[in-house]
């Protein structure tokens, strides 16, 4: 099985992404099968990892989003079992399944399930930075699920700091989380999320999973670990027993051959 990791930022044409796929490895190695070949894309035209605040503002996230459609569209001519995108707002991702035919996944949908499954309430860990709580508020509006949401909490220390901090040394990062994680439970989460893709890697490089309060171990999903495994699942029942995956019924309908090429004619795109 191949699974597409497509990356939100914009790589060298040069670059295989393994720098990029290696720091987020840690967080599927261990629950992904051994047959499953995780790969990565590179955006050609994208926002860039030099200016991270820019995936917090939603004008500059949307010009993103095109991007990771067509890595979505190219990953399936190029014969990928399924992909995911590793960002929290799911970027593309309910837009390409209308033209993709192998399974997409969103991390952030994927994983506020799967907390849905874990416990009554789920808490989400926002990075800090400006307007963080408002866009994991419209994330979780979106999937409706606001009634299992507990609340939001940013980490302390500014999100860059924590970031650059972690990469070298990941358990200072598992120690911010786990101090705002803690503050969720108290305002009553079962389940506490890493609302931000470039953070939860890190706590999988820490081996991050849990927080032990009064007792009592609460869970602390990694996003990309469960989009991975997601993905993976997917594939799975899609070819074990044919369920179609994603439903082509309502708005999901594939559009003709000859439709999609006239529309994407009009924007420039290949055909």
């Amino acid at each position: 099985m191949k699974i597409c990791l497509v990356g939100p930022t914009e790589a060298p044409e040069d670059s295989s992404g393994e720098a990029f796929a290696a720091l987020l490895r840690p967080s599927f190695d261990k629950v992904l099968r051994s047959d499953t070949e995780v790969i990565p894309k590179n955006l050609r035209i994208a926002l860039r990892t030099d200016h991270p605040l820019d995936f917090a503002h939603p004008y500059f996230v949307f010009l993103d989003t095109r991007a990771i459609i067509e890595a979505f569209i190219e990953a399936e001519n190029e014969g990928f079992d399924a992909a995911w995108i590793n960002f929290f707002a799911d970027a593309g991702v309910n837009e390409a399944r209308s033209v993709v035919g192998i399974p997409l996944v969103g991390p952030a949908e994927s994983t506020m399930l799967l907390a849905y499954q874990l416990g009554r309430k789920f808490g989400l860990v926002a990075p800090n930075m400006p307007g963080a709580i408002s866009f994991l508020e419209e994330i979780v509006r979106t999937h409706r699920l606001e009634d299992r949401c507990s609340g939001m909490r940013v980490h302390k220390g500014p999100f860059l700091e924590v970031l650059m901090k972690g990469i070298e040394n990941p358990n200072s990062v598992a120690d911010v989380v786990a101090e705002a994680a803690r503050e969720l439970v108290a305002d009553g989460a079962d389940v506490v999320i890493v609302g931000c893709c470039g953070l939860a890697p890190i706590c999988g490089m820490a081996g991050f999973n849990k927080i032990t309060v009064s007792g009592q171990d609460v869970p602390i999903l990694n996003p990309t670990m469960v989009a991975a495994k997601t993905a993976e699942m997917l594939v799975d029942i899609k070819k074990g027993i044919g369920l179609p995956i994603p439903s082509r019924a309502g708005l999901r309908a594939l559009p003709s051959r000859e439709d999609l090429t006239r529309v994407r004619s009009y924007f420039g795109l290949p055909t």
